[in-house]
């Protein structure tokens, strides 16, 4: 900004780069939003696998759905 600048035009400055900087803020919050997006699916399919290869947990009394077929 130019020191002597119309008041308009700095404000219009100020203006601009409000703008740029929430576009960048949102930019950011969309990437990390799809980065969480991403975790969780991982999270989920890591959890279906290990469910079909490993036993279903018994529960406190030693009963579990596999136990007595």
């Amino acid at each position: 900004m130019v020191p002597h600048a119309d008041p308009s035009d700095r404000l219009a400055d100020t203006r601009r780069a409000i703008e740029r900087d929430a576009h960048e803020l949102r930019a950011r919050a969309y990437g990390a939003r799809a980065k969480v997006v991403a975790a969780v699916s991982s999270l989920t399919e890591i959890r279906q696998m290990l469910s079909a290869v490993l036993p279903h947990r018994r529960d406190r009394n030693g009963v579990g759905p596999y136990v007595g077929r």
